[in-house]
C-alpha cells in the first residue's frame, strides 16, 4: 500500500506542538522576505499554521509522507536487489542468458507495493546503487514482492553467492 500524505503527522493527539507551528510560522516569515512573490502562499501556510488547522496541514507541504518506510522493508528491498545483482554478476561471468522471464528485475508494484517502489527508485535512481539494474524498470505495474521474497529465500538457501551457476539462476529465478 502506498504510503499517506503529511495528513498524519500525529504525536499522541496533536499534530504539531504549539513551538513547531511557532517556528514554522517565523520560517515563512523569512521565507516572505526572500521570495515576495510567493507571498500569498506563505500567508496561507501561516494561517493554517497560527490557528492550529490539522486538517490543512497537508497543504503545507504534501510531497512529506506521514508514515516512515520501516528498516526492515528497506534491508528487504536492498537484499532482494542484491539477489538480481547476483544473477546479473553471474549470467555476465557465464555469458548466459536465463531462461526464466523471472531472472530480470521489474521493479515493485508502484500501487500495492509503495514502500518497497519508492525505496528501491531513490536507491537506485538518486543514489545511483545497484547501477547494473539501472536499465530495469521501477514499476513492475503488478504485484512482484511475493515471488521476489521466494527468490531471496532460495539465495539464501545457496549462501548468498554472487557466482551462481545457470542452474542455481534458474531454481532461484523459478522460485515457488
Amino acid at each position: 500500500m502506498a504510503k499517506g500524505r503529511a495528513s498524519g503527522l500525529k504525536r499522541g493527539s496533536e499534530m504539531l506542538t504549539w513551538a513547531e507551528r511557532l517556528t514554522l510560522w517565523n520560517q515563512y516569515e523569512i521565507l516572505k522576505r526572500i521570495n515576495p512573490d510567493d507571498t500569498k502562499e506563505y500567508e496561507t501556510n501561516q494561517g493554517i499554521l497560527s490557528n492550529g488547522y490539522e486538517q490543512y496541514y497537508s497543504e503545507i507541504n504534501p510531497s512529506i509522507y506521514a508514515e516512515t518506510t520501516k528498516r526492515e522493508v528497506s534491508r528487504e528491498v536492498e537484499e532482494i536487489l542484491n539477489v538480481f545483482r547476483a544473477i546479473k554478476f553471474s549470467c555476465l561471468k557465464l555469458g548466459y542468458t536465463p531462461k526464466s522471464r523471472y531472472a530480470e528485475f521489474e521493479g515493485f508494484d508502484g500501487n500495492e507495493e509503495g514502500d518497497q517502489y519508492g525505496f528501491a527508485m531513490f536507491v537506485r535512481r538518486t543514489l545511483g546503487k545497484w547501477d547494473e539494474l539501472k536499465d530495469a524498470p521501477d514499476n513492475s505495474h503488478s504485484n512482484v514482492l511475493e515471488r521476489y521474497r521466494r527468490m531471496l529465500a532460495t539465495w539464501h538457501r545457496l549462501g548468498e553467492k554472487y557466482e551462481l551457476t545457470e542452474a542455481e539462476i534458474e531454481e532461484m529465478a523459478e522460485s515457488r
